[in-house]
């Protein structure tokens, strides 16, 4: 769960968010929503500790799970396999597994001995964490975003920038996280994908954000939206879903206008009142 009280955030001098409180809790899907430069990209940075609020303050606890526009691979050299596996730290387990049967079949003695009981250890720890089983999930979540075998034996510098980020999206998706944050999941997803990805975020056991230009998708999954009014740099929550949402946002914005025109009258009133009242003085 994500909790935020009173937060601020700001580009540069100006106010993106003023004074807002949510929470994402398990089995919220929330769509974020809001025009370019509303502060969408700079909210899910803050929510996931890549970015600071200018004032109040975000609480995280459980696991959570973020892809950025412009998501970050590290070692470019491990193999895509191993990046998504590294999700739930099976790549690092597998490879001291390894390293450990290395040992068992070439060495003697107490070498090998010692390499039996760590790879005992090791293998208890693969087994608790999914084992062969998330190995398998993990292949089967990859081939959903068209990532097949071949692809997931070669190092990240071979893939494309594309791929790569397919390979960040089946990781996060892999990582079981308690919360996600997704920002724009579907771009390098062919048809095909979108279309699992929409099931596959519909039944997600936790709760997730996602910036999405795909309506299709945030039609389909979302059960929550929170627009992000940049004119009154404020969060807007609306607890239902897109097609209801889009109903109550025309109503809100029908009854802002009507009360700024009150407000405007009013105050061109006062302001004859008081032009009356100077001149008569005069």
């Amino acid at each position: 769960m994500i909790s935020a009280s009173g937060i601020e955030l700001r580009a540069g001098a100006r106010i993106l968010i003023e004074s807002a409180t949510f929470r994402v809790a398990k089995g919220d899907r929330i769509g974020l929503v809001g025009r370019n430069g509303a502060g969408k990209t700079t909210l899910t940075k803050c929510l996931a500790g890549e970015g600071t609020p200018a004032a109040g303050t975000i609480t995280r606890s459980g696991e959570v799970g973020y892809l950025p526009q412009d998501p970050r691979t590290g070692d470019l050299d491990v193999l895509a396999r191993d990046r998504i596996l590294s999700a739930r730290g099976l790549d690092v387990l597998i490879r001291k597994m390894r390293e450990n049967e290395q040992r068992i079949a070439n060495g003697q003695g107490a070498t090998r001995d010692k390499a039996m009981k760590q790879y005992e250890r090791q293998e208890t720890e693969f087994l608790t964490k999914g084992g062969y089983s998330a190995e398998a999930e993990a292949a089967t979540i990859a081939a959903a975003l068209n990532l097949p075998d071949r692809v997931l034996g070669q190092p990240l510098h071979t893939l494309s920038g594309g791929q790569r980020r397919r390979i960040e999206l089946a990781r996060i998706l892999f990582s079981d996280a308690d919360t996600l944050l997704l920002d724009e999941p579907t771009n390098h997803l062919d048809a095909d994908s979108i279309i699992w990805l929409r099931d596959y975020l519909k039944t997600y056991r936790g709760g997730f954000i996602v910036i999405s230009h795909d309506v299709e998708l945030v039609e389909t999954v979302v059960n929550k939206v929170f627009y992000l009014d940049a004119n009154r740099s404020q969060i807007d929550i609306y607890n239902m879903g897109w097609k209801l949402y889009q109903q109550q946002r025309e109503a809100d914005e029908k009854r802002r206008k009507r009360e700024r025109a009150n407000a405007e009258k009013k105050a061109a009133a006062l302001n004859a009142q008081a032009d009356k009242m100077r001149a008569k003085a005069t």
